[in-house]
């Protein structure tokens, strides 16, 4: 099997000429999909491609592309049609570009675009992207649950990881440091964190908030160090949190 990045495979940065066109129009995107999996990559040294680029928009907005197509240098090849997957296809310079203005696991558009993350390339003129929240755009990739969509779930994992320890190591305020955590379970639906980040957020634990929200989702094993490591304060606490979870 050819190990060739295939002639199609783009990244962000490939479209940068149409979103530029997008912003001096007026018109409102957040990028979803592979191209904005690719963005958060960058953060951990990796780089991934994808054969289309997926904007989330509002129905105005997909209504305005549709009508400013060749202003914008793009041929409507779909428009999305009643009881269909509200998506329209579009093709720009031999790529494909879709706009969705709904899709599984995300926010309608003008929600999502109030927690997307601002993104900026090094070089060139100064264009601001909204980028899908990663939480949101995990929930996203797990919801739709393509094969093909593992490695890029994969990726915003580790991404949320580092998120998830940052916040745990250097947030102030106790609630602000344990959420990006709350948020990763809620997203993967589970009770407690994988061993590995675990172990990794229990060194850093200074506060009874923090003490007591490892105990409840640590996992079992882990509990003895939670103990050991909780201050007197709270040390009553976790013993009787470990104590009903079985520890």
């Amino acid at each position: 099997m050819s190990t060739e990045t295939p002639p199609t495979a783009s990244t962000l940065e490939d479209y940068l000429d149409l979103l530029q066109a997008f912003a001096e129009h007026g018109i409102d995107y957040v990028v979803i999909g592979g191209c904005a999996v690719g963005a958060y990559a960058r953060h951990l040294g990796e780089t991934v491609f994808s054969n289309d680029l997926d904007l989330l928009v509002t129905q105005p907005a997909l209504d305005r592309v549709i009508a400013e197509a060749s202003s914008l240098g793009v041929v409507v090849e779909k428009v999305p049609q009643p009881r269909s997957v509200p998506v329209a296809l579009l093709a720009w310079r031999q790529r494909e570009v879709n706009l969705l203005t709904a899709t599984q696991g995300l926010p309608p558009p003008d929600i999502e675009a109030r927690s997307a993350r601002e993104f900026e390339f090094e070089a060139g003129p100064r264009l601001a992207i909204l980028l899908a929240d990663p939480f949101d755009l995990l929930r996203n990739k797990l919801a739709v649950n393509r094969p093909k969509d593992a490695p890029h779930s994969a990726i915003l994992r580790r991404f949320i990881r580092e998120e998830v320890v940052y916040a745990f190591k250097n947030e102030s305020d106790p609630r602000a440091r344990i959420a990006p955590a709350e948020r990763l379970l809620t997203v993967l639906d589970s009770p407690t964190l994988d061993e590995d980040l675990a172990s990794r957020l229990i060194p850093l634990a200074r506060s009874d908030v923090d003490f007591r929200f490892l105990a409840h989702r640590v996992p079992v094993a882990l509990l003895g160090r939670v103990l050991a490591g909780a201050p007197e304060t709270c040390r009553a606490d976790i013993a009787r949190i470990a104590h009903v979870r079985g520890a």
